[in-house]
């Protein structure tokens, strides 16, 4: 299955990219030999580059079934079939990707016949989600080519990467449905699809033409849901509603300094307080993560007492592997001095432990507040986080602290990281020679609280919409999530 990125701030078919030399060869130029070398390449800089790369799999299947993906990308019909074949995903890491380059992204939309609407995934069932269409607003879709809809899923839960056997990343895949649900096969000119109407039982069939990029482009940005789109453009945004003495904070990434932080918390909370709102809403859904002392700070404006903030990060290696295909951000080869400026700093901020495992040390840890005190202006009221798959790394952690000192209710999914343990920061990008792809390796894990294990499973929501209810909510136009968790405070629970 395909492992390319997908940019959750970028229009809806825009595969995130990397910008390199202007002198790439051209995706149509590109052979399958191409692609199965670069394959091949990145799973070998996975071996030696990745913190934990047998953590979900042992080295003997890894290799297995590399090679059986590769044997089925030489059997595809062409290039572009060939893309879904990638084996990054055995890693079951949502922080690891890959990308092909600016150039031949834009390319491979004139190479792909793509699914004419978007739509939403909710626990194992495909609603549309655009208004005007031949099939309507709101409609389940059971088949599409008469695959059943949950085979289509199976079929899309390896691209929606998540951390070991979280299934919520599906979550993040849906906005981009169009795209990844073509790429498994690239070159349908018709879609065969079987639906139920809103408020009917009858199924009913009907064939769609392809959409091209333009056309898909369009109706992506026609979707319905999610409703938050202007709370979403924002890093932090906040709403307060007084018939209900609730006030709503959308934060959308923890990747902010802390003065800016505070600034807009600490605003924000005082303001809750002033008013004397009952409830606060704290919206993650779709927060990539940052800086895991940044969701301690937000927690800080909702603990009544302080709290234990502890994590610790810990890697296989502090080598640079294959430095001869390490870049940086803006594409530039790393020189000598970067690598062995990459290996000092790894150097001194971690220490091998009695199984060979690179732990941080004291220096890595400086600054940690490990007892972390309430805010002066710390909320005394009922606590909701609004919780997905979206929800990753140092969200997740935010998420964790609510749970773990049962502080809120979370509502939704499960977040698209562990709850024990996520990779994070120091990532080396590697640009893939034969077709100047991206790859992008996290150099370590990072474990909450002390844990010594990492079950695989990221926060488990306390609520989840009822599936009737979301359903309905859909078709009202209303977000399902944030109009459940409304109707909660309103009838008092």
């Amino acid at each position: 299955m395909t492992r390319w990125i997908i940019s959750g701030a970028a229009a809806l078919m825009t595969l995130c990219c990397f910008r390199v030399s202007a002198q790439d060869k051209k995706l149509s130029n590109l052979t399958k030999e191409d692609f199965i070398a670069d394959f091949r390449l990145a799973a070998e800089i996975l071996k030696k580059q990745h913190p934990n790369p047998y953590k979900w799999i042992d080295s003997a299947s890894f290799q297995r079934k590399v090679d059986s993906l590769m044997e089925k990308a030489a059997a595809a019909p062409d290039v572009v079939s060939c893309l879904q074949y990638s084996p990054i995903y055995l890693v079951r890491d949502v922080h690891t990707n890959l990308g092909v380059s600016a150039d031949n992204a834009k390319e491979l939309y004139s190479m792909i016949n793509l699914f004419p609407y978007p739509v939403i995934i909710e626990r194992g069932k495909i609603f549309i989600n655009i208004k005007g269409g031949v099939v309507p607003f709101g409609a389940e879709v059971t088949s599409i080519n008469n695959v059943p809809a949950e085979d289509i899923i199976q079929a899309l839960s390896t691209p929606a990467y998540s951390d070991g056997y979280i299934t919520s990343g599906l979550d993040r895949l849906y906005p981009n449905f169009q795209v990844m649900y073509s790429l498994l096969s690239p070159h349908e000119t018709t879609f065969q699809v079987s639906y139920i109407a809103p408020g009917s039982r009858e199924t009913k069939k009907t064939t769609l033409p392809f959409a091209n990029p333009t056309q898909a482009f369009h109706d992506s940005k026609m979707a319905v849901h999610p409703l938050n789109q202007l709370q979403r453009s924002y890093v932090i945004y906040n709403n307060y509603y007084d018939d209900t003495k609730t006030g709503v904070l959308t934060v959308n990434t923890f990747g902010i300094n802390e003065a800016d932080a505070y600034k807009e918390f600490s605003e924000f909370f005082r303001e809750l307080n002033r008013r004397k709102y009952k409830q606060v809403i704290i919206d993650v859904r779709s927060n990539g993560g940052g800086n895991p002392a940044i969701s301690a700070l937000l927690y800080s404006f909702l603990t009544r007492e302080p709290f234990r903030n502890v994590y610790n990060y810990r890697t296989r290696t502090i080598d640079i592997a294959l430095p001869e295909y390490a870049i940086a951000d803006n594409g530039r080869r790393l020189s000598d001095d970067d690598i062995q400026t990459q290996k000092n700093f790894l150097y001194q901020r971690f220490d091998k432990d009695k199984n060979g495992i690179y732990v941080g040390n004291a220096r890595l840890r400086d600054g940690l507040l490990e007892n972390f005190p309430p805010d002066k202006d710390a909320f005394d009221g009922k606590v909701y986080v609004l919780a997905g798959g979206g929800t990753v790394s140092a969200a997740t952690y935010f998420a964790s602290l609510v749970q773990q000192n049962k502080r809120g209710v979370i509502i939704g999914h499960e977040t698209g990281s562990g709850e024990a343990a996520t990779t994070a920061a120091w990532f080396m990008k590697y640009l893939l020679p034969r077709t100047k792809s991206v790859l992008s390796v996290p150099m370590s894990e990072l474990y909450f609280f002390d844990a010594a294990t990492d079950k695989g499973h990221g926060v488990m929501p306390d609520k989840e919409v009822p599936v009737d209810k979301f359903i309905s909510y859909i078709q009202a136009g209303k977000d399902p999530e944030m109009s459940y968790t409304m109707e909660l405070i309103r009838n008092g629970k």
